[in-house]
């Protein structure tokens, strides 16, 4: 008795086995199926994707720390969070975009001193990026995020949002991070420095947090272990709202 006249339907193991080469031979086979305007679509939603897709580099987009989807993210306003005491403009006057970011396999989490050299990515495009040299990161406004504003985060967090201005102020950035597992000492020296920056009215007399953080000089020295992830990308809503109105027009036709 044959298999067919059993019911059993035999599937060729070239579709079922997802190893990188099968599939792809798989997918051509698929998309060689396809109409000129199927095909067309097909290409349309990957460009979409590709321009919503949230990278966090190195210098030149080399390595890829962390990623997420713009489509993922929700909107904050200005003052959740990190209160409205923020000394310079670092934290957009109207709402924030927060993406989600998850660390890509591979990096357990990135070097104190790696945290200058990073690069925000949105659609492949540097976006926002944390080099010293331009001064593009506020220092001065670097925020705790305290383990008791945010639900189910254990005490042991040690949670800060890091704000960047770049294109002169055109595209403010926040990057939020983990550090994870830092000793107290550090930890309650970095909260003394910020919370000195929140009460002193002379902005030449501020500490630089950001530099007390990844400069050589000073906590990488000490915990050349430390290592910090990366939670969220928030993007100032002014600066994206081109993306976020098209995200929303989807969205009502869906």
């Amino acid at each position: 008795m044959g298999l067919g006249s059993l019911g059993i339907i035999i599937i060729s193991t070239a579709y079922v086995n997802f190893s990188g080469a099968t599939f792809g031979r798989s997918c051509g086979h698929w998309r060689q199926g396809l109409t000129g305007s199927d095909k067309r679509a097909v290409r349309t939603k990957e460009t979409i994707a590709e321009s919503r897709k949230v990278e966090i580099t190195g210098s030149g987009g080399f390595p890829v720390y962390a990623s997420g989807h713009f489509e993922d993210g929700k909107c904050r306003n200005r003052n959740e969070l990190v209160g409205d005491r923020a000394i310079s403009i670092s934290f957009s006057r109207s709402s924030w975009w927060d993406v989600p970011v998850t660390m890509c396999e591979g990096y357990a989490g990135i070097f104190l001193n790696d945290l200058q050299h990073l690069e925000i990515r949105l659609g492949g495009i540097v976006y926002a990026a944390t080099r010293s040299a331009n001064e593009e990161v506020q220092g001065y406004d670097v925020r705790i995020l305290d383990n008791d504003s945010i639900n189910g985060l254990p005490r042991t967090c040690r949670r800060m949002i890091i704000p960047i201005q770049s294109g002169g102020g055109s595209r403010n950035a926040a990057i939020q991070i983990d550090l994870r597992d830092m000793p107290e000492p550090p930890w309650k020296m970095l909260k003394s420095a910020i919370s000195y920056n929140r009460t002193e009215c002379n902005i030449d007399a501020l500490i630089d947090v950001f530099d007390m953080m990844t400069s050589s000089r000073e906590l990488p020295m000490r915990l050349p272990n430390q290592v910090a992830d990366i939670i969220s990308i928030s993007f100032d809503t002014n600066s994206v709202e081109p993306l976020l109105l098209r995200l929303t027009d989807q969205r009502k036709l869906t």
